[in-house]
This record gives C-alpha cells, sequence and structure tokens, in this order.
C-alpha cells in the first residue's frame, strides 16, 4: 500500500481509509471497475447490434479495447497466483455476463436454423469457448503480442464458421 500510496500522491493512511482490507480490496474494486464496464459496453452491443456474429465480434473488439489500455489491460489480464483469492469474487463477472448473452443468441440462431432438430452443438458450451478465446484474445492483446484488429478478424472467422455449420 505503501508503494501504491507513493504512485497516487496519496497518504497510505487515506488509502487505508478507502481500502481497510489493503491492497487486496483495493485490486479487486479495480478489477470489478472494468467488469461493470464491459458488462455495461456488452449489454449495449447485444441492444445495438444484429446478428451472431456482429454481436460476437463486437465484444470480442470491446475486450480488445481494455486490453489495449497499457496499465488497465495488463491489470486485467492478470494471472497471478498471489492475486487469485483476493480476486476471487469478482474474476469472470464480466465473461459469465458476455457467455449468457452469446449463449442466447447462438440457441435463437439454431432456432431459426433448425426449430425441430436436434442442435448442432449446445449454446452455453459455444458461448464458453468463445469467451474464452476473448479471454486469450485479451492476454495476447495486452501483453502486445497481438492487435485488436488481428484479435476481431480472427474471431469474426470463428463465429462465421459456427453459422455455417449451424445452417
Amino acid at each position: 500500500m505503501e508503494n501504491i500510496a507513493e504512485r497516487a500522491g496519496a497518504a497510505k493512511g487515506t488509502l487505508y481509509t478507502y481500502f481497510p482490507q489493503g491492497r487486496e480490496q483495493l485490486f479487486c474494486e479495480l478489477y470489478e471497475e472494468i467488469n461493470g464496464e464491459l458488462i455495461d459496453t456488452a449489454t449495449a452491443i447485444h441492444a445495438a447490434e444484429s446478428g451472431f456474429v456482429d454481436r460476437v465480434v463486437a465484444m470480442t473488439s470491446a475486450v480488445a479495447d481494455v486490453a489495449a489500455r497499457p496499465k488497465l489491460g495488463r491489470f486485467y489480464a492478470i494471472d497471478d497466483p498471489s492475486l487469485d483469492q483476493a480476486l476471487s469474487p469478482v474474476r469472470g463477472h464480466a465473461s459469465s455476463v458476455i457467455a449468457q448473452l452469446i449463449a442466447e443468441d447462438y440457441a435463437e440462431l439454431l432456432a431459426r436454423q433448425d426449430p425441430i432438430g436436434t442442435p448442432f452443438a449446445d449454446s452455453h458450451t459455444v458461448a464458453e469457448l468463445l469467451t474464452g478465446a476473448m479471454r486469450t484474445a485479451l492476454i495476447s492483446v495486452a501483453h502486445g503480442s497481438r492487435t485488436g484488429d488481428e484479435v476481431t478478424r480472427a474471431m469474426r472467422a470463428l463465429a462465421e464458421g459456427l453459422v455455417a455449420t449451424a445452417t
């Protein structure tokens, strides 16, 4: 907390006033703030965009945009065992909302393609896998090994492939 206070230009006591549980609480609240931003963005995309592919690509782009912010992206993509316990209450929150939206869209797509047939793939499983790919994209963009354009183009190919196999 001392280092954080110094970098923020605040007194250590001030930080403990707002974050009495220390660094872990601070990180947890920051992580949840990013979750909230992504959830709001995903919900807006779901309302504004039409079509399974466009929605999935737009959500991937939103995740990549967070990842592209230098410090914020690396923090949100963090995989640090020392923070796992602190972040466990908030980790996966945005992903689960995004996965639910994707699952609903994929289920609707399947129902339109073959209203009485057996689904090609379970919509929740497809959504979880796509959301996992978004998480991988987040890490790649945050660490500079991929660009947002690269991951959104790749996600478009995946989503279009899912649509093609559903028809």
